[in-house]
């Protein structure tokens, strides 16, 4: 696990599995082991590319496993009314749940590069969790069910070529659809309002800082010396 090494590995560790998911949820949901690998390399690649100053750690076979383990999360959501296609309310509470459980390591606040606009294949994924959940149901009891590629892969592929296909018949619209789609689950889950190309800071981030800046003059140096290490959500 994560956190059996020291910090500083740990950090990047974690910051790893985030690109990794992101690289599920854009790219393939069910990789084959040599895929998994090559997403692994790229997440931790990506990962030490972001630092200021490159890591000096080897990404070692147990390392690899760490980042590549999957967890999986229940979805509880409320119904909503019927929607055009693939604009029902689940499917925006799914994106808020997926993307933005929290302001500090939701991966559409980490990573709005890889989500607006919202791609097809997570489309297809949170269609393929609904689709399972039902399916959990289909005997009138609830019966768990792992979520595994040998039982999904058939209904992600079907809907990622649907979604597609619908995209197709109006790729200017649909591009408009989906980022909308990121803007509201965004807002929804408490980022402050998007503007174009700018930085994305979350209103509870924004909060924090203006009730700081209240017991502040901004006259001495003092002020400046904040808790060290302390991030910006």
């Amino acid at each position: 696990m994560a956190h059996d090494y020291v910090d500083d590995i740990k950090g990047l560790l974690i910051e790893a599995r985030s690109y990794y998911s992101c690289y599920l949820f854009t790219e393939e949901l069910f990789p084959g082991p040599s895929k998994q690998r090559e997403f692994v390399i790229r997440a931790w690649n990506a990962t030490c590319a972001a630092c200021e100053t490159l890591p000096l750690y080897a990404l070692s076979e147990r390392m690899i496993r760490i980042i590549g383990a999957r967890k999986s999360s229940v979805f509880d959501i409320s119904m909503g009314r019927k929607e055009k296609y693939s604009e029902h309310a689940l499917i925006g509470r799914s994106l808020e749940i997926a993307l933005f459980p929290n302001t500090r390591t939701g991966l559409g606040f980490m990573h709005p590069e890889f989500f607006d606009p919202i791609p097809d294949q997570l489309l297809a994924f949170l269609h393929t969790v609904i689709h399972a959940h039902i399916c959990e149901w289909s005997t009138g009891r609830h019966i768990r069910e792992d979520f595994t590629a040998t039982k999904n892969e058939t209904f992600y592929i079907g809907f990622l070529a649907d979604l597609r296909s619908y995209g197709s018949k109006n790729p200017s619209a649909w591009l408009n659809i989906r980022k909308r789609m990121y803007s509201r689950a965004f807002q929804a889950s408490g980022g402050a309002k998007l503007q174009a190309q700018t930085t994305r800071i979350s209103t509870a981030a924004i909060d924090a800082a203006q009730a700081e800046l209240e017991g502040r003059t901004g006259l001495t140096d003092s002020e400046d010396e904040g808790e060290v290490g302390a991030t910006v959500a």
